[in-house]
C-alpha cells in the first residue's frame, strides 16, 4: 500500500494524486528559489525571516521525502543513491540559509535543475496543450504586439505633447498603458487630453478581450490534450522501467489489479476503445506494428506482456501468429526485459521454445485445466489454491552475505517471510534445505501470509 501511494503522488502522472500533490510541491518549491534570489540580492526585512526561515525547513522536509519515497521505490537501491539526479536531490534538500554565499548558490542551482528534471511531466504536458493551438496563440500575440506598441506610442505622443505633468517618460506612458490594459486602473497616472481618454477606454476593452481570448484558447488546448490521453494517442517513449500489457482481454483486468501494487506504470496497448483504470496508461493502436510499440516506450520497458486478444475475422493460429511475431519485435527492440507471452494452442508454443523469444509462456486454458482436475481429486485443493491467491505474496530479494538458509529464515522470520526458492545463476533451486549455503549475490524466492489488518 505504501509503495502504491508513493508510486502515485511520485511516479504516476495520470493519477490525481500526482497531479494534486506534485502541483503542491511545484509551488512551493517555486516560492523558496524566489524568495531565495530576492534574499540574495535584495534582503528581506527583519520581521519577515521567521517566516522565510520555517518555509525553507519546510521545503527542505518535502524535498527529503520524495528522496525516501523515490529511494523505496527504487529496485536498485545503490544505483539510485550515485544517481546524478538523486545526487542533486540531496543537495536540494539543504535549507538555503547557509553561512557562505557558494553554498547558498549550490543550493539554488540544485533546486532549480530540480524543478527542470522533476516536473518535466508537467513541461511535457504544457508542450502538447500549447503545440495543439500553436496557430490560435501566434494570432494572439501578433495582434496584442501591434495593438500594444501603437496604443503605447500614441499615449505617448498625446500626452507629453499636452504637457501632462504626469507622464514625464516613455516609462510612465508604458506603465499608463499597462495598468489600462489590465484594467487595474490605480489612478497615479491618467490621461488629460480626450484622444488619450479614448484610447484608454479602447485599451481597456482590448485588454478584456486578449485575456478572455487567451484563457479560451488555453482551455481549448487543455481540452484536446485530455482527449488525447483518453484516445490514447499520447507517446511513452520516455518513459522507463514501466511494464506494457499488449491487448485487452480479462486476463489483462487481473494482471492490472495484481501489478497495481508493484508501483510501477503501466502501459496497456490495443485497437479496442477501452477505458483503463484509473493511473494506468493507455495508448491505442496495433501492437503488431513496431512504431506503436515504441510509442508504448517498449525499448525501455523492465517487462513486456503480450497476450492473446480475441478479435473479430481472427481464428486462434491467426491470434497465435500475431502474439508472436509481435513478441519477436519486443525481443528485437529490447533484448534484456522480461517477455511473457500468452497463446491460445500447445502447438504454436514449440516455435517459441525453440527460438527462446520469451521467457515465459503461458497456454490459454492450460493452468486451468491443470488447476480443475486437482479440484476434482481433493475439495481442498480448491481452498489452497484460493488462499494462495487471495492471501500470500511472493518477493524477491537479494543476499548480502554468507550464510544458510536457515540463519536466513531467521533474521527473515520477524517480517513473516519463508524461503521457498533460491536463484542463482539464472537457476531456480526450489525448497532448499535449510543446511543448503547462500551466496553473497544470490536471490531469494520469498512468500508472506498477509496480516488480518492488511485482508481488511
Amino acid at each position: 500500500m505504501l509503495k502504491t501511494f508513493l508510486h502515485n503522488i511520485l511516479e504516476n502522472d495520470r493519477s490525481r494524486e500526482f497531479v494534486l500533490y506534485q502541483s503542491f510541491s511545484f509551488s512551493v518549491l517555486m516560492l523558496s528559489i524566489v524568495f531565495g534570489l530576492y534574499d540574495e540580492f535584495k534582503g528581506f526585512h527583519s520581521e519577515l525571516h521567521p517566516f522565510i526561515f520555517k518555509l525553507e525547513i519546510f521545503v527542505s522536509g518535502l524535498i527529503a521525502f520524495e528522496y525516501m519515497g523515490r529511494f523505496l521505490l527504487a529496485e536498485r537501491k545503490l544505483e539510485y543513491l550515485i544517481n546524478p539526479l538523486s545526487i542533486i536531490d540531496l543537495i536540494a534538500i539543504f535549507p538555503y540559509f547557509q553561512p557562505f554565499r557558494i553554498l547558498r548558490f549550490v543550493v539554488i542551482v540544485a533546486r532549480l535543475l530540480r524543478i527542470a528534471y522533476r516536473y518535466r511531466y508537467f513541461a511535457k504536458g504544457l508542450t502538447h496543450i500549447f503545440r495543439s493551438v500553436s496557430f490560435e496563440f501566434y494570432f494572439i500575440f501578433a495582434f496584442f504586439a501591434f495593438f500594444f506598441v501603437t496604443s503605447l506610442v500614441i499615449m505617448y505622443s498625446l500626452e507629453r505633447g499636452a504637457g501632462n505633468p504626469q507622464v514625464n517618460s516613455f516609462f510612465d506612458a508604458l506603465y499608463l498603458v499597462v495598468i489600462t490594459m489590465t484594467t487595474v486602473g490605480y489612478g497615479d497616472i491618467t490621461p488629460m487630453t480626450w484622444e488619450g481618454k479614448l484610447l484608454s477606454m479602447l485599451l481597456g476593452a482590448g485588454g478584456l478581450f486578449l485575456f478572455s481570448m487567451s484563457i479560451a484558447t488555453i482551455s481549448a488546448g487543455f481540452f484536446n490534450y485530455i482527449q488525447m490521453l483518453k484516445l490514447g494517442m499520447i507517446s511513452f517513449k520516455d518513459m522507463k522501467n514501466h511494464i506494457v500489457i499488449c491487448g485487452w482481454n480479462e486476463t489483462a483486468q487481473v494482471i492490472i489489479e495484481n501489478l497495481g501494487r508493484l508501483g510501477k506504470d503501466i502501459v496497456v496497448v490495443t485497437q479496442q476503445d477501452i477505458k483503463v483504470p484509473e493511473g494506468v496508461h493507455y495508448k491505442k493502436g496495433d501492437f503488431g506494428r513496431e512504431d506503436v510499440l515504441q510509442d508504448a516506450g517498449v525499448e525501455k520497458a523492465s517487462m513486456v506482456i503480450v497476450l492473446a486478444e480475441k478479435l473479430p475475422g481472427f481464428s486462434e493460429d491467426s491470434i497465435d501468429a500475431r502474439t508472436i511475431l509481435t513478441g519477436m519485435q519486443v525481443r528485437d527492440l529490447n533484448r534484456d526485459t522480461v517477455l511473457v507471452l500468452e497463446l491460445l494452442l500447445r502447438e504454436n508454443a514449440k516455435l517459441i521454445k525453440r527460438r527462446r523469444i520469451a521467457d515465459y509462456l503461458i497456454i490459454g486454458g492450460e493452468m486451468l485445466g491443470v488447476i480443475i482436475s486437482k479440484f476434482a481429486q481433493e475439495k481442498f485443493y480448491g481452498e489452497f489454491f484460493s488462499h494462495i491467491v487471495e492471501h500470500i505474496d511472493v518477493d524477491t530479494v537479494e543476499w548480502k552475505e554468507e550464510s544458510t538458509v536457515a540463519e536466513a529464515e531467521r533474521k527473515l522470520e520477524q517480517r513473516g517471510y519463508r524461503v521457498v526458492g533460491v536463484i542463482r545463476d539464472s537457476r531456480l533451486i526450489y525448497f532448499p534445505r535449510i543446511s543448503f549455503r547462500l551466496h553473497r549475490g544470490d536471490k531469494l524466492l520469498l512468500i508472506k501470509e498477509h496480516s488480518k489488518e492488511e485482508r481488511t
